[in-house]
């Protein structure tokens, strides 16, 4: 029968409890008169379901908002992989008794089907190995899909976990084995293959794909998946040795290398990669400069008053800003020795970090009009063409919660695209619904953001912003466009609201002069 662990008239309908089973950490989740219980712990990166949000049968962590099903466990959103084992449980005479095995795992792959070429003949290629095709391949086969499914792309790892980069990675906090999505034997097991290749050419129309070693691939459906290449410095000098951008492994690696032998840095680009980057150096003891276009960092994103919180904090622990500044050359020669703004300013660097955006790597991509900045576009399916779907940072979609196009460089959402267009894909013809989501974590402060802001006129706050307790909304009009801030209930409320279409009008919540989304979504 289990452990008893509750009275289940303890547990308030719809809510999430932590207990201990054995020794080990269980959530029970109680609907009605049925109690569930699971691992405690994400898959993602080991955050307390029990600190998580039960609404609408989805069981929200705190962590990232990986989502699963209240019912089951089974994984319904991103970032995670795996889904928290589920465990007997049951309710005699009004007490709740769980049944852990010693031996149980803390978390398991999702069932999938097994790759049988002759039961389903077709190729699903995936053009791309990051984070789309990750999510993709895997919803393929839980999708029922036995064909061929191969990755095509030109790097030598099978995807890894790219957010980790610019934080612990490069603190050195973080081993390197850390960092794959899933170990080779894993994509070996269920027949996922990975041809090591550069896309030189992609025929949309006829969904020819030609490779650099001459050869052809014509699947039966294609994920168009490229990502975006880092833009690089355009000045004088900007050739010279020590200069690093930061998008892949291999750039974490050696920028993580030449860290170890470097005093001072100079980051170019106040954004949230450089920004990153910056904390990450300052914590290894680095001096660094961040040199800036805007006069205030993240304003466009998230308004001034959050942006100097932010740089408040940098500051605090010795980083320097340069705002309103552009480089104007790079002096040293073969290695780079400084940095030259400009207002004629000099400051000398060991190293340079360039973080001032990304292009959609889609030059390759023929037979169809690419957008002006380089994107492809997509329909509510992520469908490009007949046997064509695409997703991630290359990809400007229809985003249904605020009614216009977008290009969004999320982690998440990149993940939130594979696992949808893969769907497609298997024959689901569904239109993507997901809420873009990302975090950031700068020192000692964690700041996450929900929904699609661009475009955003005005900002409700609730909290304290300058002590960086707070949540803010960013309206345009009286439509709501997403939510920021350090409370972490608050933006996942936000997020299920927004899921929901059941955010209340911007007015309302100005009018009110505070607000509370987590008892919104409980009404």
């Amino acid at each position: 029968m289990g452990e008893k662990v509750a009275r289940i008239d303890e547990l308030a309908d719809g809510t999430v409890h932590e207990v201990v089973v054995g020794g080990k950490r269980v959530v029970l989740v109680r609907r009605g008169e049925s109690v569930r219980a699971f691992a405690a712990r994400c898959p993602h990166y080991g955050v307390s379901l029990g600190k998580g949000m039960l609404h609408d049968g989805r069981l929200v962590c705190a962590g990232h908002q990986a989502v699963f099903a209240a019912d089951d466990g089974h994984l319904l959103e991103p970032p995670a992989f795996d889904c928290p084992a589920r465990f007997e449980a049951r309710v005699v005479d009004g007490d709740v008794f769980v049944d852990r095995p010693d031996d149980a795992p803390s978390a398991v792959p999702p069932p999938m089907a097994d790759f049988d070429p002759v039961a389903d003949g077709r190729t699903f290629a995936m053009i791309g190995g990051g984070g789309v095709a990750a999510a993709a391949v895997e919803t393929l086969r839980v999708e029922g899909f036995q064909g061929r499914i191969v990755v095509i792309d030109e790097g030598e790892r099978w995807p890894y976990d790219r957010p980790n980069l610019s934080k612990d990675f490069l603190t050195g906090e973080l081993d390197p084995q850390w960092l794959p999505l899933r170990p080779a034997s894993f994509y070996e097991k269920h027949g996922i293959e990975r041809l090591r290749a550069r896309v030189c050419t992609f025929d949309m129309p006829s969904r020819v794909v030609q490779l650099d070693d001459g050869t052809t691939v014509v699947p039966d459906a294609v994920l168009l998946a490229p990502g975006a290449a880092p833009r690089t410095l355009e000045v004088p000098g900007a050739d010279a040795h020590g200069i690093f951008t930061l998008r892949s492994w291999d750039d974490a690696e050696r920028l993580r290398t030449a860290a170890a032998a470097a005093d001072r840095v100079v980051i170019v680009g106040g954004g949230f990669l450089g920004l990153e980057a910056a904390a990450a150096l300052t914590e290894r003891g680095l001096r660094v400069t961040v040199v800036g276009r805007d006069e205030a960092i993240l304003a466009r994103v998230f308004g001034t008053s959050v942006g100097d919180a932010l740089r408040q904090v940098h500051e605090q622990r010795g980083t320097r800003f340069r705002l309103g500044r552009t480089v104007r050359e790079v002096h040293g020669g073969a290695a780079v020795k400084a940095v030259v703004l400009d207002d004629g300013s000099e400051m000398p660097a060991d190293l340079v970090v360039v973080a001032v955006g990304v292009r959609p790597a889609t030059a390759f991509v023929h037979g169809v009009t690419l957008n002006l900045d380089g994107a492809v576009e997509v329909d509510d399916r992520l469908r490009v063409a007949p046997g064509v779907w695409a997703g991630g940072d290359a990809v400007r979609y229809p985003e249904p919660h605020i009614r216009q196009a977008v290009r969004i460089e999320h982690w998440r959402l990149a993940l939130q695209h594979g696992r949808a267009a893969a769907r497609n894909m298997a024959g689901r013809d569904e239109p993507f619904r997901g809420v873009p989501f990302f975090w950031t974590r700068q020192h000692d402060v964690s700041l996450e953001y929900a929904g699609a802001g661009q475009g955003w006129e005005d900002i409700i706050v609730s909290g304290d912003i300058e002590n960086l307790d707070f949540v803010a909304l960013y309206a345009r009009g009286s439509r709501l466009l997403a939510a920021a801030g350090t409370r972490t209930p608050q933006i996942a409320a936000f997020a299920e609201l927004m899921r929901a279409d059941r955010l209340p009008p911007a007015d309302e919540l100005r009018e009110a002069g505070a607000f509370d989304l987590t008892a919104l979504l409980e009404e």
